[in-house]
């Protein structure tokens, strides 16, 4: 590991600065956890046992959990493993499709099925003549497993490339068929991996909010149910009840999948280590992949379409021509794009800077690294829901008194992203070799002098990647805003998702429109910097 430091005294400069990052850590990520977790007595915890809609609530979650983690690692499975396979057509197209959905708003996915397969959807009413309810478990299912799939396919991506055709070509040697192979050989390789892939898939699915509270209806859900406990009635105690409910099976998920996976979800892997052919797939097995792979693809497909025509018919449901007067309309709301272009520009920020930072302190020599360690990934492994009603409780009041500022949502936002910047900045201290620290010090140079000249120019990409990642998942993050928006801070997505409510389809379509142009133009500056999209994508969650 570079510069693992145990030979050279601490610097002052060095150390003030690891004071400085600790206090920050413990003020934005341990304080707001603390007061969650102290704001309800065990009475409310016993009181809410006894709440019939809670425990329906927590049913529910539990339930739709396992149905999207199940559905959603599936069809996962399935574009890794047509991604990886030579002889499977269309294999680079749908590797490049599934990662779409990672880049839509956290709504979007449930909203385009609402206009497309609602009782006014173009598809379901005016194209199939169909009366659908779409509201409830099976809207939020479809919603999760499409907008979820990704992430699974990313991981078990990762764990395929790694498995050497080798292992395959030796049980053909020893007599066995394609499919026998494949069954006996690649498929329990693959399973940690696959147990891995659906970890990750059920923390986001458990801490869902912007497909639930777009699509689920009256099928309650813990991570809806804060919001309403506080949107509709006021109750901030009833509120940090459910949330700290949800961080238990979160964090006991986050730890499994970390255990598990290790760092695979931060790091790339680059080809196979040889050139050996794979075996071939079996025919049935091919074209079963490849007719998943096409149905789903056109899934994602016609959604996004369907987001874009919606912006841009007159009167969604009776008049379907087109127009710009939706688009037009929408600049009504230009201040409220503006604040969430500078609240993210702003979390990108505090993301990558101290996410660099904290890495380069963690190779040190320095006390209390696993401490550090552990409050740079605790984040992850927080709902947003969580990190909303945490700062709400944190920072109303003296004396770190946020609310109502930008400053709440940009702190937020940025602390919650770090783990983001923090693995990926880890990563690649790792691939810097020693010898050029070493060679730094021979001509004198300080801790803070390798900093400015030697790491900071060769983690300039990875910081300018952890910049974009934050900036497209907070410029679109609902789950977190939607608790800390006040009148001078109100977020482009919380008028989307107020437009939705208030069946103004067409203004909130136009607007989700925008923010996927402005998410694909970052994508598009990362793929020139970074040089590749997928490597962008590595550790990206809606």
């Amino acid at each position: 590991m570079t510069g693992n430091g145990g030979d050279v005294r601490i610097e002052r400069g060095v150390a003030a600065l690891y004071v400085f990052v600790l206090a920050l850590l413990v003020v934005f990520v341990v304080l707001p956890t603390i007061a969650v977790l102290r704001f309800p007595g065990v009475e409310d915890y016993i009181n809410m046992m006894g709440n019939a809609r809670w425990r329906r609530a927590a049913t529910n979650t539990v339930v739709i959990t396992l149905l999207s983690t199940f559905s959603s690692t599936a069809i996962g499975f399935a574009f890794a493993f047509a991604a990886t396979r030579r002889d499977i057509p269309g294999a680079r197209f749908f590797s490049l499709l599934s990662l779409a959905p990672l880049f839509a708003p956290p709504f979007m996915i449930a909203f385009a099925y609402l206009l497309l397969f609602g009782r006014q959807g173009l598809i379901s009413r005016h194209l199939l003549g169909l009366d659908l309810d779409i509201f409830g478990w099976t809207g939020l299912w479809l919603a999760q497993t499409i907008a979820f799939f990704p992430l699974a396919s990313m991981i078990l991506k990762g764990v395929l490339e790694g498995i050497h055709p080798s292992a395959e070509q030796a049980a053909l040697t020893l007599g066995a068929t394609e499919g026998q192979a494949l069954r006996t050989i690649t498929l329990p390789l693959v399973a940690p991996g696959l147990i891995g892939a659906m970890l990750v898939v059920a923390i986001t699915v458990l801490a869902d909010f912007g497909n639930a509270v777009v699509i689920a209806g009256n099928y309650p859900v813990l991570a809806t149910e804060a919001w309403f406990m506080m949107e509709g009635l006021a109750d901030l105690k009833a509120a940090a009840v459910v949330v700290g409910l949800l961080l238990v099976p979160a964090v006991a998920l986050f730890v499994a999948s970390r255990r598990l996976l290790g760092d695979r979800r931060y790091s790339t892997v680059t080809g196979r280590g040889g050139t050996m052919e794979q075996i071939k797939t079996p025919a049935l097995l091919k074209w079963l992949v490849v007719g998943v792979c096409s149905l789903v693809s056109a899934v994602v497909v016609v959604l996004y379409l369907g987001i874009v025509y919606a912006g841009l018919a007159d009167t969604w449901g009776s008049d379907w021509s087109l127009t710009l007067r939706h688009w037009k309309e929408a600049w009504a709301y230009a201040d409220a794009l503006w604040s969430s272009i500078l609240v993210a520009a702003l979390a990108g920020a505090v993301t990558a800077i101290l996410g660099q930072l904290a890495a380069f302190l963690k190779s040190r020599a320095l006390p209390f690294r696993p401490v550090l360690d552990f409050l740079a990934v605790l984040p992850g492994a927080l709902p947003g829901v969580f990190i909303g009603v945490g700062f709400v409780l944190a920072f109303n009041k003296p004396p770190i008194e946020l609310a109502g500022s930008i400053w709440i949502v940009v702190f937020a936002l940025g602390f919650w992203h770090l783990p983001l910047a923090y693995q990926a900045t880890t990563v690649a201290l790792d691939q810097i070799h020693r010898s050029i620290e070493d060679a730094a010090r021979d001509l004198g140079a300080g801790e803070l002098r390798l900093v400015a000249d030697v790491y900071a120019p060769l983690l300039a990409k990875v910081l300018l990647a952890s910049f974009l990642q934050s900036f497209v998942r907070s410029v679109s993050n609902i789950s977190v805003v939607v608790f800390l928006v006040a009148p001078g801070n109100v977020m482009v997505t919380f008028v989307i998702l107020q437009m939705i409510g208030g069946i103004d389809w067409s203004g909130a379509a136009a607007l989700t429109t925008f923010l996927l142009l402005l998410t694909f133009l970052c994508i598009g500056v990362a793929a020139l910097v970074v040089g590749r999209t997928t490597s962008f994508s590595r550790g990206f969650q809606p």
